[in-house]
């Protein structure tokens, strides 16, 4: 992946679309970060800046962030503890090498709609909007 192609490229309007679509069907909660830093391990990376959104607040513990780190060339999926009991590391897994073969592809915005998409129904399937829901963290893309 190249980063300055990464960050020219990616249209954070559909981005944030399909977040809006996901969350509309859960309480969960979904946020995607992308890193200017040349990051040598992303996972740790990812959840320090998971803490740093204090995306462990929310009220059922089932937020996921995608990180991405286009200089480094890398990228996690972290999940808090409520959604990751009921989706295993095999579910991740599978979500990590789409990502990558759409990263690969040049295809950046379409890989992260498709991937939100998919956590999206997983966190509608087991934590489903209910009335009185509120969006408990912002939906942009956020960037630093």
């Amino acid at each position: 992946m190249n980063a300055d192609q990464f960050i020219a490229t990616i249209v954070d309007e559909q981005v944030i679309r399909a977040i809006q679509f996901a969350e509309a069907r859960t309480s969960g909660e979904l946020r995607v970060f992308v890193t200017d830093k040349l990051v040598e391990d992303p996972m740790a990376e990812a959840w320090k800046t998971f803490a740093g959104l204090n995306m462990q607040d929310t009220a059922h513990r089932n937020a996921v962030l995608i990180f991405v780190a286009p200089k480094a060339r890398k990228f996690a999926i972290v999940a808090d503890e409520g959604i990751h009991h009921f989706c295993k590391e095999a579910f991740w897994s599978q979500l990590a090498q789409q990502l990558s073969e759409g990263f690969k592809a040049g295809d950046y915005t379409g890989a992260l709609v498709r991937v939100i998409e998919e956590i999206g129904r997983a966190l509608a399937a087991h934590y489903p909007r209910l009335k009185g829901d509120v969006n408990e963290l912002p939906d942009e893309v956020m960037r630093d």
